[in-house]
């Protein structure tokens, strides 16, 4: 078999690749299992490769929305805040989520409880 240095059409659709996945926002605060007081204040920090504003929420389970916590937050790829955790029912599986405001681009931080 002679080789041309081509590849042939039937190996075409092993090239065919998937499209590129937006990049997300990652919360590196609050860390895994700490604990923070409803009403408290929390610092939040987080890495933003979207270049877009990002909102802030507090989620609660299979992300369920619990709070709008900010809107707007710097399009900087890194970015810090304080806010304050609202009245909320003590117990695990809280996280905060950010959420690009064009792409929908989103990220969690690990679970934390309220308590």
């Amino acid at each position: 078999m002679r080789r041309t240095g081509f590849l042939s059409l039937a190996a075409a659709p092993l090239l065919a690749f998937a499209p590129m996945a937006e990049p997300a926002p990652t919360v590196t605060k609050p860390v895994a299992d700490s604990v923070h007081a409803a009403g408290g204040s929390m610092f939040v920090t987080w890495n933003n490769p979207t270049g877009e504003k990002l909102d802030m929420w507090l989620v609660r389970g299979d992300a369920a929305r619990v709070v709008q916590l900010a809107s707007r937050l710097t399009a900087a790829p890194r970015g810090e805040t304080s806010t304050v955790l609202p009245n909320v029912p003590e117990g695990d599986g809280y996280a905060i989520e950010l959420a690009s405001r064009e792409g929908g681009e989103r990220g969690f931080s690990p679970s934390f409880a309220v308590g």
